[in-house]
């Protein structure tokens, strides 16, 4: 299953009491289908999407059909610094997902710590050679 591409639009017409509810079920589901999860199983919001078998290769793809989705732009120190479904929906809620400008510059993203940039290219490359 793939987010539907009309997301944005679902956004601008919800109050934005009902965004988290929203969001979660679109985030969850998309990785549900990422770590190939049947519709009864759970994905834990504050567990490491990692530990539960995500790839850095699928992080990556899902980050990209969120973007696509969302109209949003998601930091990758957020997707990979702290790798929680919790902590990618914390960040996404201060997105302006109705279309409205972001309330004020965003602050720079902390660079990655080189051992986590170099994990992460391991993680890449073993998948690449594994496909």
């Amino acid at each position: 299953m793939t987010i539907d591409p009309r997301a944005a639009d679902r956004f601008r017409r919800l109050p934005r009491s009902e965004w988290r509810t929203e969001l979660e079920a679109l985030v969850v589901q998309e990785f549900r289908t990422a770590l190939l999860m049947t519709g009864d199983e759970t994905v834990p919001l504050d567990q490491n999407y990692f530990d539960l078998g995500l790839t850095s290769l699928r992080a990556t793809e899902i980050k990209q059909r969120l973007e696509a989705a969302l109209a949003v732009t998601i930091d990758t120190s957020v997707l990979f610094g702290s790798p929680t479904v919790d902590r990618l929906l914390d960040h996404l809620l201060t997105q302006p997902l109705d279309g409205t400008p972001a309330p004020g510059p965003a602050a720079p993203a902390a660079p990655a710590a080189p051992d986590l940039r170099k994990s992460l290219v391991d993680d890449l490359l073993s998948d690449l050679y594994q496909a």
